[in-house]
């Protein structure tokens, strides 16, 4: 069985009239709306666990974050699936305004993707990455980052595709034909 780790681009949207690429073939797709690479990261264990024939892994940016079986990310604290209320988002915003360090948030979250990926190349289970929001260019950011491991890279960072942030925070592909093409290269690529 194919499996599916990842955030919300690999999420669909049930009001909508598009077949997300991800529902266009059989799989069991774990991926959770504004999921964290740590989040993920325990996706794939869970995958590895059951013994996946094929791991698809969308991994995402690093300024989300973990919190009580859920997740938020500091661009949006006050739409957080979290539901903080209104002490604990003036608190969150004041620590990201004065303590926040985002390199050293890069640095984790390339960590955990790192060993991740490895954890994939040792189990044997073929798969696929996409290093998806984790320093997209769309960001300003110009490294480039699991050189090591482009063997393993898909051809598609869904991220480049994201068209609209209508539907926050999750659905971010509008185009059918795009979603039509990412599951036919899935398709092909898990023959």
């Amino acid at each position: 069985m194919i499996y599916i780790c990842g955030d919300s681009f690999a999420s669909g949207d049930s009001r909508s009239t598009i077949i997300p690429w991800h529902q266009q073939f059989t799989c069991v797709n774990f991926a959770r709306d504004c999921a964290t690479n740590l989040d993920i990261s325990k996706q794939v264990d869970r995958a590895i666990a059951e013994d996946a024939k094929f791991i698809i892994l969308l991994c995402t940016t690093c300024v989300r974050f973990d919190w009580n079986g859920t997740f938020y990310t500091f661009h949006d604290i006050d739409n957080s699936p979290a539901n903080f209320n209104e002490i604990q988002k003036k608190i969150l915003k004041k620590y990201f305004l004065e303590f926040f360090d985002l390199d050293l948030e890069i640095y984790k979250n390339k960590c955990i993707i790192e060993s991740t990926i490895q954890r994939l190349v040792d189990s044997k289970i073929p798969f696929l990455f996409d290093q998806g929001g984790f320093e997209h260019t769309k960001f300003g950011a110009t490294q480039e980052y699991f050189k090591a491991w482009d063997f393993y890279r898909s051809k598609y960072n869904l991220w480049d595709h994201g068209d609209s942030k209508l539907h926050r925070p999750y659905f971010h592909i509008t185009d059918q034909n795009t979603h039509n093409e990412v599951a036919e290269y899935y398709r092909e690529q898990t023959r």
